[in-house]
């Protein structure tokens, strides 16, 4: 037996998919080399997307945003030779633009695994930090008030009288 209303959101989603379908293919076909230099140089992003376990695809969008940037670049210089073929030639033959497109996505990867260990290591040093002040501040309430108010009672020896 279905959940309620998958079947529904599935019939929803084929029918946006092939609405975008309808719109992007002619406009890939009338930029066809901006639509090839496009998809070649987003292949990392596509690889992020099916390696990436988590269901919110956080390394896509990491590796996707900075390997669009990358390709973005050499988009405009397509543009700027004339929008041809042979102008997508001159761009794909280029190693520098190959060395930007997946650098680029490579810098997408180092910030993905990179930046949550430094913020893990950020919030550890903070908590440290705040625990040892919180130490000396205990120690300057025991130096004033006297042993008591650390909370800790010592048992009262019983007198075996």
């Amino acid at each position: 037996m279905s959940r309620g209303g998958s079947g529904r959101g599935r019939k929803g989603n084929s029918s946006g998919m092939v609405t975008a379908l309808v719109i992007l293919f002619p406009a890939g076909l009338i930029f066809l080399p901006s639509t090839i230099l496009l998809m070649v140089g987003m292949i990392p992003t596509a690889v992020a997307y099916v390696v990436d376990r988590d269901p919110d695809k956080t390394a896509p969008m990491t590796v996707g945003a900075l390997n669009f940037v990358g390709v973005v670049a050499f988009i405009i210089s397509l543009w700027q030779g004339g929008h041809t073929m042979g102008a997508l030639a001159k761009v794909m033959s280029d190693p520098f633009a190959w060395l930007v497109m997946y650098g680029s996505a490579g810098m997408g990867w180092a910030l993905y695994y990179g930046i949550p260990p430094a913020v893990a290591g950020w919030i550890t040093l903070r908590a440290e930090n705040s625990i040892a002040k919180r130490l000396g501040e205990q120690q300057e309430l025991i130096a004033e008030w006297g042993p008591e108010v650390s909370g800790v009672v010592e048992p009262e020896e019983e007198n075996p009288e």
